[in-house]
């Protein structure tokens, strides 16, 4: 009788283990997040583009050490964990000479559709766009992710930031709290 016992709790812990297993699927990503990963494997063999992963993990240390410094504010520390608490990681390419300019511009091109009239790209919506003295910058987002993108063709220099996980209405709220990520 107990090796009966015994034989139904190991088979329902190994069907229990199974299904669990099953259920804890990795989500799947978005149409950007893969386009950007191709993005970084492509950028990667230029001397001209300086790139920077920043993993969940790594956000959520950055978070917490930020919110050591500011643990006398309650407020400014449920505005950060409100506005970070869901960040899963950012990618950031910076230019830094003229072949590097050029790989990002023609593997940006995409992202320049508004010159189309397209307002959606990749699941992403232009969510503002702005000329200034040779500088566009240009703002993609969604419920997921958002997108910088700031070229200054006097200067030859592309930055390029994409943070999945952050919401553009996160991303305006980061904005408005003056907190200044190189954005």
């Amino acid at each position: 009788m107990k090796r009966y016992i015994v034989l139904t709790l190991m088979l329902l812990t190994l069907h229990a283990g199974t299904l669990l297993a099953q259920s804890a699927q990795p989500r799947e990503k978005s149409e950007v997040e893969v386009f950007m990963q191709q993005v970084a494997k492509a950028v990667a063999k230029s001397n001209e583009i300086d790139y920077a992963y920043i993993s969940t993990s790594m956000f959520k240390q950055l978070l917490s050490q930020f919110l050591t410094m500011v643990n006398d504010s309650i407020e400014i520390h449920d505005q950060v964990e409100q506005i970070f608490g869901s960040a899963m990681y950012m990618r950031r390419f910076i230019s830094t000479g003229i072949e590097g300019y050029k790989v990002l511009e023609v593997a940006m091109h995409p992202f320049w559709g508004f010159l189309e009239e397209k307002e959606e790209v990749m699941g992403m919506e232009l969510c503002a766009l702005n000329r200034e003295n040779g500088v566009v910058s240009i703002i993609y987002g969604n419920s997921d992710s958002v997108l910088v993108i700031n070229n200054n063709s006097n200067a030859l220099n592309y930055n390029i930031v994409f943070v999945a996980g952050l919401s553009y209405e996160a991303f305006m709220e980061l904005d408005k709290s003056g907190i200044d990520l190189g954005f």
